[in-house]
C-alpha cells in the first residue's frame, strides 16, 4: 500500500508523466502532501488511527471512513497538517497535490494571507510573502503547493521564483500540460508540466483563452535563456498530415466521392 503509492512519479496524481518529479517535492519518504493508501493500526471513539509509516501515527476522522473500518484495513487518504504540523489524513480530494500547480479561489482572509478552497473542509493558505498582487474574496489565483519551512502544506503565487528557472529535458513541439496562469503584454504565461513557466504569444493564439484554464499545448523552443516558448497547435506538417488523413477517412466512407468543398 503505502510503498506501492510512495514509488509511483509524482505526475501520476495528473494523468501525466514526465519522468521528472516537480522541484518542491522532496526527497524524502514524507507522505504529507500526497494520496496513499494506509493500513488502519486501531478504530478509536473520536478518531482513526492509520500508520503513517516510520513509526508514525495519522488521524482521520471516523465520519471520514466507511462503515465497519476495522484493523488491519487499508484505507485511500490524502495526508496534509493540522494548526501544530502534524500529519493528519482526509479521504476528500484536494485540486492539487505537494508540487502541483491549480487555480484556486479566495474564500477568506486574515492576518496571515489569503485562504483558498482546494477542495478540503481544511482552506489553504496563501501567505503575503507567497503572492504577486493584492486579492480580494471570490478571485482565482493560479498557485504552487509547497511545504513551508514548518512543514506545513501552503501556497505559492509566484511561481516565477517556485518554479525551475532553466528547466532541461523539453524538447522542441513536445506535447505537454499547461495551466494559463497569467495574463501579459506579450500574451500568456502558463505553467508547464508543473515544472516551469512559458509564454504563449497572443499572435500564435487563435481561439479564446482563459487565465486558470488547464489545455494541452507543445513546447515550441526551449530559448537560450533557459525560457520555454509555447503553443497551442502542433506543428503545420503534423496539422497537414492529420488533414490529409482525415479527407482520406472520409472519402473511403463515401465510396470515394464527396461534396466537401474549401
Amino acid at each position: 500500500g503505502l510503498d506501492r503509492a510512495l514509488s509511483r512519479p509524482p505526475c501520476y496524481a495528473l494523468g501525466w508523466c514526465s519522468g521528472r518529479p516537480p522541484p518542491t517535492l522532496r526527497a524524502t519518504m514524507s507522505i504529507v502532501g500526497h494520496s496513499v493508501s494506509l493500513p488502519v493500526l486501531r478504530v478509536e471513539r473520536d478518531r482513526i488511527v492509520l500508520d503513517g509509516g516510520q513509526g508514525r501515527e495519522v488521524s482521520l476522522p471516523p465520519d471520514e471512513a466507511p462503515a465497519g473500518t476495522s484493523a488491519g484495513e487499508a484505507l485511500e487518504v490524502f495526508v496534509l497538517t493540522d494548526s501544530e504540523a502534524r500529519p493528519v489524513a482526509t479521504t476528500a480530494t484536494p485540486h492539487a497535490t505537494l508540487g502541483r500547480c491549480a487555480s484556486l479561489r479566495v474564500v477568506a482572509q486574515s492576518g496571515a494571507g489569503a485562504f483558498l478552497d482546494w477542495g478540503l473542509a481544511k482552506h489553504l493558505l496563501l501567505p503575503f510573502a507567497e503572492q504577486r498582487r493584492p486579492l480580494e474574496i471570490g478571485q482565482h489565483e493560479c498557485v504552487l503547493v509547497y511545504l513551508d519551512n514548518s512543514g506545513r502544506l501552503a501556497a505559492s503565487a509566484r511561481l516565477d521564483h517556485r518554479l525551475e528557472e532553466r528547466p532541461d529535458g523539453f524538447e522542441p513541439w513536445q506535447p505537454v500540460s499547461l495551466l494559463v496562469c497569467q495574463r501579459t503584454d506579450l500574451g500568456f504565461k502558463a505553467v508547464v508540466d508543473d515544472r516551469a513557466v512559458g509564454l504563449l504569444y497572443q499572435d500564435e493564439i487563435f481561439r479564446e483563452l482563459r487565465v486558470g484554464e488547464r489545455t494541452t499545448g507543445y513546447v515550441k523552443r526551449p530559448r537560450a535563456d533557459g525560457r520555454l516558448d509555447l503553443a497551442l497547435q502542433p506543428p503545420a506538417r503534423v496539422l497537414a498530415d492529420d488533414l490529409a488523413a482525415r479527407v482520406i477517412e472520409h472519402l473511403e466512407r463515401h465510396g470515394g466521392s464527396t461534396t466537401l468543398t474549401d
